[in-house]
C-alpha cells in the first residue's frame, strides 16, 4: 500500500511538471524596438509611436489590441468629444486607424500572423504594425497609455506595452507617477459573436461574478470568479440568438459591463 501512494506520489509530481513545462512554453506576441518614451511640445499637433509585431512561435496567432489609459494629463478629452478641451489618442492596428478614443480594436479585424511572420505593409499597402498617435492639444504633463496584445487562440498570453507621452515636462519629470496595476474586470471576449465557445478572461484579486443579462435586464446566467486571473466560457448552446450583456459584479455592484452577441 504504502509502495503504490509513494507511485502516485510520483506520477503526481511528473504530471505537474510536465504541465509547468508546457506553460513556460506559452508564447505570447513578440514586440520589436518598441518605443517606451516620446517627448514633444504641447502645442505639437500629434506625438507619435510604432513598433513591430512578430509571431515567433510555431502556430498561427490571430492578435487584437485592446488600449487602457494608465495615467493622463488633466482635461483628457476622453470618452472622446470633438467638441471638448483636453489632449486625445487613438491607435492603428491591423491596417486600420480606429476613431479617437477607441478602447480596443475589432475582433472581426484581427490580424493573423503565420509562424514567424512580422507586421508589414497589408493587401491595401496600409501599415499592420501598432501605431500609437497621441495629440497634446496645448496640455502640459505626462500621459501612459498601454497596448495589450491578446490573441484569440486558447492558452496564449497577452503581452502588454507602456508609452509614456511628456509634453513640457522639465528633466526628470517623465515618469509613470501612478503604480502600474492591470485593470479590474472582463478583458474582450473572444470570438465575438458568440458562434460555438467564446472565451472572456478576467482579473479579480478579490473574486466576483459574472452576469449574463438580456436586453430586457432579465440575468441569464451567473458564474462565480474565482480570484485573481482566470478565464470563463460562454456557450452559445445556452442562449438564444440575439444581444446580451456580460457584467462584472463585486460586492453586490456592477462595475463593468460589456456587449456581445450570440449567432447559430
Amino acid at each position: 500500500m504504502k509502495e503504490s501512494l509513494s507511485s502516485g506520489r510520483v506520477v503526481l509530481v511528473l504530471l505537474l511538471s510536465v504541465s509547468c513545462v508546457f506553460s513556460s512554453l506559452a508564447q505570447g506576441p513578440t514586440l520589436l524596438d518598441a518605443v517606451e518614451v516620446v517627448e514633444g511640445e504641447p502645442t505639437d499637433t500629434v506625438l507619435v509611436a510604432e513598433w513591430l509585431v512578430t509571431n515567433a512561435t510555431e502556430n498561427a496567432m490571430t492578435i487584437y489590441v485592446e488600449r487602457n489609459v494608465l495615467q493622463a494629463v488633466d482635461p483628457f478629452n476622453l470618452p472622446y468629444d470633438p467638441d471638448s478641451a483636453g489632449a486625445f489618442e487613438r491607435f492603428c492596428w491591423g491596417g486600420t486607424c480606429y476613431p479617437y478614443g477607441t478602447g480596443q480594436s475589432a475582433l472581426p479585424l484581427a490580424l493573423t500572423l503565420e509562424p514567424m511572420d512580422t507586421t508589414g505593409l497589408n493587401a491595401f499597402g496600409a501599415e499592420d504594425w501598432l501605431i500609437s498617435d497621441y495629440y497634446p492639444n496645448g496640455e502640459s504633463g505626462v500621459t501612459a497609455l498601454q497596448y495589450c496584445f491578446k490573441v484569440t487562440q486558447q492558452g496564449v498570453p497577452e503581452v502588454c506595452h507602456t508609452v509614456l507621452y511628456c509634453t513640457g515636462t522639465a528633466e526628470g519629470d517623465c515618469v509613470l507617477s501612478v503604480e502600474e496595476t492591470e485593470p479590474i474586470g472582463f478583458d474582450g471576449l473572444a470570438p465575438n459573436p458568440v458562434v460555438g465557445r467564446s472565451v472572456l478572461p478576467y482579473n479579480a484579486p478579490q473574486g466576483g461574478q459574472l452576469r449574463i443579462i438580456d436586453l430586457t435586464g432579465r440575468v441569464m446566467k451567473s458564474v462565480p470568479l474565482a480570484p485573481g486571473r482566470g478565464m470563463v466560457w460562454i456557450d452559445a448552446a445556452e442562449f438564444a440568438p440575439g444581444v446580451y450583456l456580460h457584467a462584472f459584479e463585486q460586492n453586490g455592484r456592477i462595475i463593468q459591463t460589456g456587449k456581445f452577441s450570440v449567432s447559430r
